[in-house]
């Protein structure tokens, strides 16, 4: 990429429009430069009015998307591979979403705070419906923040509860919770933020247990006592298993669509059940069919006791929950936390349809065999760039690849940003992670032939990198 472009957004992407090439087939289009003309003033104003944190991703201006695709208001088409920040599972604007919300604004209420309401009562049915066994109660929230931030005070009140010392919060280095109080300090390396001067002394971060070329070779016994080391850790350090309340787990690291190792997992589940640990699972992003399964924490084989939901529950709308089991969830006394807009009555009914949806048309079976192909072709495209690409992460439709300088080796955060442009110009829609992955998360109902066309799309694109420096 020119490193001498103006940043429109206040990011690395163009301001002024750059050259194209036209692309049309039945999944995308591409006819005019990017970010094009006709939108560059608009850009420019959201630039204006908006924080520059808010403003990092390519310069395209939405205007419409349906299905699997993003439109502009020139013509433009994409397939889309950011599932609007994993959140569309459904696709965009599934018509029996738009149905369910048109007759709930003709008919329905369109507020109701905390009081009763049977669309309400309808979700979280249908919510423990499908969660796994012990789960008997849903906490609404709106947003997956707000999820995370109320199962950290639940696990907190209920640890102090059995215990006056029991206070102490585990999570990995590198999850993502949030970006609220509690959530962000559960985030990152460690809960110390530039930001913040007394950080929470009762929150611990355990080195994440990537599964590596390095670490191929382990046993199951390897990574059970991978698990026991770092406990042992943390009570050499002065905090024993009788002060740990909880355990926050991204269920797969979003930003790399990492998995834990199954024994660690499941070594940990053990361990919590032997000291009266909760092991909460923050599945804000991997819910709803996202990995082939209902749930990401599945794959492990054990009981999650909380688990923290929203973007794919909707796949439209802000909603957010924590599920659990009832003892847990009634800690707190009434009136304690209140929320004026959790499970809005709209938000509801497109949940309950999005649910129907991913039931009706087997998304979530869909996801895993979808997934399938995508490994296939993305481990070609690996072979394809043995140097730009150093691994590829995720199962069923959330997968990450991991970018690396061809020269030295080492991730790449600027080759993952240039690529992520290259992308969009060859009209598959990816959003800027701001670390060294390009994520590649569709809406579930993307057909195969289109699935396979982004894919190689991107492939083409990095080919043109490749070749403007001379590789």
């Amino acid at each position: 990429m020119n490193n001498t472009s103006q940043s429109v957004l206040s990011n690395s992407f163009p301001a002024q429009p750059e050259p194209t090439a036209r692309i049309e087939t039945q999944h995308r289009r591409i006819l005019t430069e990017l970010p094009a003309p006709a939108t560059v003033k608009r850009l420019a104003d959201a630039a204006r009015v908006f924080p520059r944190v808010n403003c990092y991703q390519p310069p395209i201006i939405w205007d419409r998307a349906e299905g699997y695709q993003v439109f502009d208001e020139t013509g433009n088409c994409w397939i889309d591979f950011s599932s609007t920040a994993v959140m569309t599972n459904t696709g965009h604007g599934h018509p029996e979403i738009r149905a369910a919300l048109r007759r709930h604004v003709d008919d329905g209420l369109l507020a109701q705070f905390s009081f009763a309401s049977d669309i309400r009562v309808q979700l979280a049915e249908k919510l423990l419906a499908v969660a796994p066994p012990g789960c008997e109660k849903v906490y609404f929230w709106t947003v997956g923040s707000e999820a995370i931030e109320c199962a950290f005070r639940l696990v907190r009140e209920w640890g102090l509860r059995s215990d006056p010392v029991k206070r102490h919060v585990l999570t990995f280095v590198g999850d993502y919770h949030g970006w609220t109080l509690g959530a962000h300090q559960l985030s990152g390396t460690d809960a110390q933020k530039p930001w913040l001067p007394n950080a929470d002394d009762g929150i611990h971060h355990l080195p994440f247990p990537r599964l590596t070329a390095q670490t191929a070779n382990n046993t199951d016994a390897d990574w059970r006592n991978c698990f026991d080391k770092q406990i042992q850790q943390l009570a050499d350090d002065g905090v024993s298993s009788t002060e740990i309340a909880a355990v926050f787990i991204e269920t797969f690291q979003g930003w790399g669509a990492l998995p834990l190792p199954v024994a660690f997992v499941q070594r940990m589940r053990e361990w919590a059940d032997e000291q009266g640990v909760l092991l909460v699972f923050d599945e804000v992003q991997t819910g709803f069919g996202r990995t082939g399964k209902w749930f990401a924490h599945e794959h492990y084989g054990v009981r999650a006791d909380l688990i923290c939901v929203g973007k794919g529950v909707t796949s439209t709308l802000p909603l957010a929950a924590v599920l659990g089991p009832a003892e847990i969830l009634d800690v707190l006394t009434p009136a304690e936390i209140t929320t004026t807009h959790a499970a809005h009555p709209l938000s509801c009914a497109a949940a309950l349809a999005n649910l129907n949806i991913l039931e009706e048309e087997q998304l979530i079976s869909e996801a895993a065999r979808k997934g399938k192909i995508a490994r296939e072709e993305l481990e070609a495209l690996r072979s394809r760039f043995p140097q730009h690409i150093s691994e590829i992460s995720g199962t069923g439709l959330l997968f990450a690849i991991h970018v690396a300088d061809p020269q030295t080796g080492e991730p790449s955060v600027e080759l993952a940003r240039e690529w992520t442009w290259a992308a969009v110009k060859h009209g598959v829609m990816l959003f800027q992670v701001n670390r060294s992955t390009l994520k590649v998360v569709p809406p579930l109902v993307i057909p195969d032939e289109a699935l396979v066309e982004g894919i190689r799309a991107m492939g083409d694109a990095l080919e043109s990198i490749t070749r403007s420096h001379g590789a």
